[in-house]
């Protein structure tokens, strides 16, 4: 089973709240910065961070397999509730 480009692309994180916060810094346009030596210096304005924030969401599924399907010997695999374990996850 193999998940979708976009999938792959999300990165997970452990969080320890429903909702969790993190800061987000915006960056400033590019500018010529180059000085001459000996030149002063100006001071920039620096933003502040704008706190962002989300919620978790806890996903879930389930399914079912006889004892008779575990038992059977099936040709490819040791178990059925392997199986349904695997595509489930």
């Amino acid at each position: 089973m193999s998940a979708t480009p976009f999938q792959s692309l999300v990165k997970s994180e452990k969080v320890h709240s429903r909702t969790f916060e993190w800061l987000e810094d915006s960056l400033r346009s590019a500018a010529n910065t180059a000085l001459v030596e000996g030149a002063d210096s100006s001071m920039t304005a620096v933003g502040q961070p704008t706190t962002r924030s989300n919620t978790t969401q806890i996903v879930g599924e389930s399914f079912q397999v006889s004892a008779t399907s575990d038992a059977v010997k099936t040709h490819g695999r040791a178990k059925e509730t392997a199986l349904k374990m695997l595509c489930a996850a």
